[in-house]
């Protein structure tokens, strides 16, 4: 036991070590640290073997772990586990009973995120485990006929069973783990393991096999740390947010400041109204636009802009007007565009991409501003609010301005040639203190 707790202690303290020296300055220590426990069946492949059905069936065993994420595929972790085995071999009278313990240092490699590289999102995660360690076991062989005790691993009395000893031998974990995400926090765990044993002797019988496996099938529960204070902890998603969330801990975090409900209230109301006029600056252009054709489109007028008399004729005067605004228009039928930007935003809500319906109107007059104005070029520009990891809201800029993207080539039949695409995640804010405005996707003359 105090080989384990050595063992535990080392592993522990060299984990700490490097997390504190690579994060102490930014206050981090917990990053990406986990723990497990677990619960299982353990069984032995060896020259007498576990079985599922008769009475030296398989017992049971529990264990944790606790790891350490040092990328997005791979995890380090230290692992104990604690339990019993049986089994039996009847055309040879014998069975076995034994304890054992193990503990390893795993390196596990996620499968998933390999695969998915820009899809961190995924519940579901399917990874491989490998390692190192050490088990120590003692064991009891038996004759079924008579229950007369026949041989022994560690045990100092072959006759009584009894004492203190364990045989200590080199074992090398291989295996397949499940995880399911259940919110930013947990995660249910299912995994099997196989330890090739650097023994024959785990059975207390020797012969046959040159090396026993010992494997251990086991369901868990593992918890994820996150501190308030760190943000940038995992890429998860907000469509299944923990009710503990903090601000920061997930995606976005669904506000944008630290205020009363009535101050964010009130400003919401002031994005709303900007959001309005924004909006009904497409249905002003319009007007603008038919005035102008009807000028046009009336009998020529030859009266000059100032009559004989020295008076002012207004109305020649709104002809000229009108026409120098016709010909801005012509020049730049895209009016909204001003200074390489357009001057209205697609907004969406938090964590989220879809386009609401009041957001595609906007849409719509991008895309009849580029049908009007054939050489036209947009980029269409994806961010995210500053709550949030890095990684996430990459992919959420990106996943919102894709939406717009497709929108604009499927729905309203824009020529992609004319469209480009760029995410900022969180880099770009519009505003530091007020997140909903930077939920959104701009659009840039190119």
């Amino acid at each position: 036991m105090r080989k384990l707790i050595l063992l535990i202690a080392i592993i522990v303290l060299g984990l700490s070590f490097n997390a504190k020296s690579q994060n102490a300055e930014k206050g981090k220590i917990l990053d990406k640290w986990s723990i497990n426990v677990n619960a299982g069946i353990p069984m032995l492949w060896g020259d007498v073997e576990t079985t599922l059905s008769d009475k030296f069936k398989a017992r049971t065993g529990f264990g944790f772990f606790i790891a350490k994420q040092i990328s997005p595929v791979f995890d380090i972790r230290g692992e104990f586990t604690k339990g019993q085995l049986s089994g039996s071999k009847p055309s040879g009278n014998r069975y076995f009973e034994a304890d054992f313990f193990k503990y390893h240092l795993n390196v596990t490699m996620s499968f998933t995120r390999l695969l998915y590289k820009d899809q961190p999102c995924k519940r579901l995660n399917i990874y491989g485990i490998a390692g190192i360690g050490m088990t120590q076991y003692r064991s009891i062989l038996k004759r079924i006929t008579d229950n007369k005790i026949i041989g022994n691993s560690a045990y100092k009395s072959v006759v009584g069973g009894s004492g203190e000893e364990w045989e200590t031998e080199a074992i090398i974990p291989l295996g397949l783990g499940i995880s399911y995400k259940l919110d930013r926090r947990f995660e249910i765990t299912g995994e099997n393991q196989w330890y090739i044993v650097n023994s024959d002797r785990v059975d207390a019988n020797v012969g046959g096999y040159k090396y026993d496996i010992l494997t251990y099938t086991s369901l868990g529960l593992t918890y994820k740390f996150n501190l308030r204070k760190n943000p940038e902890v995992f890429a998860e998603c907000g469509d299944y947010t923990s009710s503990r969330a903090k601000r920061g801990s997930l995606g976005e975090a669904g506000y944008f400041d630290d205020g009363s409900k009535a101050e964010k209230d009130s400003l919401n109301a002031k994005l709303k109204t900007l959001e309005d006029k924004m909006n009904n600056q497409d249905s002003k252009v319009k007007e603008l636009e038919n005035k102008v054709k009807e000028l046009e489109n009336a009998p020529k007028v030859t009266t000059p802009i100032v009559n004989p008399d020295g008076n002012l004729n207004v109305e020649a005067l709104k002809r000229d007007i009108y026409k120098s605004i016709l010909d801005t228009l012509r020049k730049s039928p895209s009016t909204i565009i001003s200074s390489g930007y357009l001057q209205l935003s697609v907004f969406f809500d938090v964590n989220k991409f879809n386009i609401k319906d009041e957001e595609m109107k906007k849409v719509s007059s991008v895309a009849e501003n580029m049908k009007n104005d054939k050489s036209l070029k947009i980029k269409v520009v994806g961010n995210a609010d500053q709550s949030g990891s890095d990684v996430y809201n990459d992919y959420l800029s990106k996943k919102r301005a894709e939406e717009v993207y497709n929108t604009l080539i499927n729905k309203f039949n824009v020529d992609k040639s004319r469209l480009s695409l760029e995410s900022k995640g969180k880099r770009e804010p519009f505003s530091k203190e007020h997140f909903s405005v930077n939920r959104r996707v701009d659009f840039m003359k190119e």
